[in-house]
């Protein structure tokens, strides 16, 4: 923009395309909008836009296009690594996705379903459930993230081991571009082996390529058949024993394999009185659940088998299976809590990382040896979908130390982590993504050329730089 005056007056145009029951301009009902869930990341924002459709979007974006100005998508605003919040400069708006939100069409036979972006998670779910199917992913933020966010981000969540995360259950995208063009590819189809397979350009591309409006999302058949049990192990090469010994025994039927090590279990008993799951104290656990949609499929009984083997053998130190629907969610709610739980006890560094399933122990050991070397006296706290290889790794500051010094030692910290990832052929980013949080990772512990494609694509898609400027790149 030239100068302030033709900026206000673009933001005045913006507000007749929406028209006057949607936008915010008051930086007062603003606040939700321009800080991030773990409160991080806070921005600053003129306007916050709302369009109905996606034509109206188009006409948002070729103004802003033309006019140079940044926009910001979000779809629920649940991240953790900053993406959907606006830099401080105050010349970005952003849109939001949240009355974009119609279910269009629920097509039982074709296992698919096709809807707007801002359509919230756990609606997608109950839909699915009511045409007598399911959409299989599932995250703590489910009650308030939006599909175009979950799939701009590619999100993993708990049923990955399974079902594959965010980006493997999806067959069409509506996307509109930077100029305002709309890329319409709401394919049903599970093949169509024509050309460049455009979509996975967008999804978790975290809104820098385009936007997301609708898409077409691939159901299942309901599990009718499902027991979940909490295993107790003494050390955590037994954890990937159980887990191959348990794929070996029940083939597909693994729908979870989620750890969590004592010291969560010691902060839920401190911060909302569990009580402990055995009467002896172990090192590990893990959340087992195994699902079919077979009807005379003996699942309890092949989990009661194969962890009676388990226990013969060494690997398993203690386990219950759940006996009901309800005993079954109070074992998730141990898990589910824990993020929340975390996020209000202090402060801490918290590491989304990933490797080959082999080679979690020594990942995990590793880390906590050269934590406590850099920080003296700092409790990790451990949780994860170590069926996938991703572990959720929280050092939390010594009670004695203070932020400041914690804060200090806080890129020490994470370089030491992501160097041990890397080594291990592992990722510093498993399922959260790159936003404002992870960039200079990105540029660190990726190639040269990997980094150019990037570039190319972003500057090919989006040459004036306006979508989600300051984000991934």
């Amino acid at each position: 923009m030239n100068n302030s005056k033709d900026f206000d007056d673009i933001l005045k145009q913006l507000k007749v395309i929406v028209g006057s029951n949607n936008y915010i301009d008051d930086v007062l009902k603003m606040g939700s909008y321009l800080s991030d869930w773990r409160n991080q990341f806070q921005g600053v924002s003129p306007l916050i836009l709302k369009p109905l459709n996606s034509q109206m979007l188009s006409e948002i974006l070729t103004l802003c296009n033309e006019s140079h100005i940044g926009v910001v998508p979000q779809g629920g605003n649940t991240g953790l690594v900053g993406g959907s919040i606006p830099s401080n400069s105050g010349t970005e708006v952003i849109v939001c996705l949240e009355k974009m939100n119609k279910i269009i069409d629920i097509d039982p036979i074709n296992y698919t379903m096709t809807l707007e972006a801002g359509c919230i998670l756990s609606k997608v779910q109950d839909a699915a459930l009511k045409a007598n199917r399911i959409f299989p992913l599932s995250l703590a933020a489910e009650g308030s993230c939006q599909i175009g966010g979950n799939l701009s981000t590619n999100a993993g969540g708990t049923a990955v081991l399974h079902y594959g995360n965010a980006k493997e259950l999806v067959l069409g995208l509506e996307v509109v571009l930077a100029d305002g063009s709309i890329m319409n590819s709401l394919s049903r189809l599970r093949k169509d082996n024509t050309g460049y397979d455009l979509k996975q350009l967008f999804l978790g591309s975290e809104g820098t390529l385009g936007i997301i409006t609708k898409a077409v999302i691939k159901l299942f058949p309901i599990p009718v058949n499902k027991v979940t049990s909490i295993v107790a192990l003494s050390n955590l090469e037994s954890t990937i024993d159980l887990l191959v010994q348990l794929r070996e025994r029940t083939g597909d039927c693994i729908s979870a394999f989620e750890y969590i090590d004592r010291a969560c279990i010691d902060v839920l008993i401190n911060q909302i009185g569990i009580k402990d799951i055995f009467n002896q104290i172990y090192d590990h656990y893990v959340l087992v659940e195994l699902s079919s949609s077979r009807h005379n499929e003996e699942l309890k009984l092949l989990l009661e088998d194969s962890i009676a083997a388990a226990i013969l053998d060494g690997t398993v130190n203690d386990a219950i299976i759940s006996s009901n629907e309800t005993q079954a969610a109070q074992f998730w709610n141990l898990r589910e809590t824990l993020p929340g739980v975390l996020k209000s006890i202090g402060e801490f560094v918290v590491f989304d990382i990933s490797v080959p399933i082999p080679l979690l122990p020594k990942l995990i050991k590793e880390s906590k040896k050269v934590c406590n070397e850099i920080c003296q006296n700092s409790r990790a706290v451990l949780f994860g979908h170590f069926g996938d290889g991703n572990i959720h790794y929280y050092l939390l500051k010594p009670p004695e130390m203070s932020v400041d010094k914690f804060l200090s030692m806080k890129p020490k910290i994470k370089s030491s982590i992501y160097n041990i990832t890397s080594k291990l052929d592992g990722s510093f980013s498993a399922e959260h993504g790159i936003g404002k949080a992870k960039k200079q990772e990105l540029k660190n512990y990726s190639s040269e050329v990997e980094i150019e494609l990037m570039k190319v694509i972003k500057k090919s898609l989006d040459p004036n730089n306006i979508m989600n400027p300051g984000k991934v790149l």
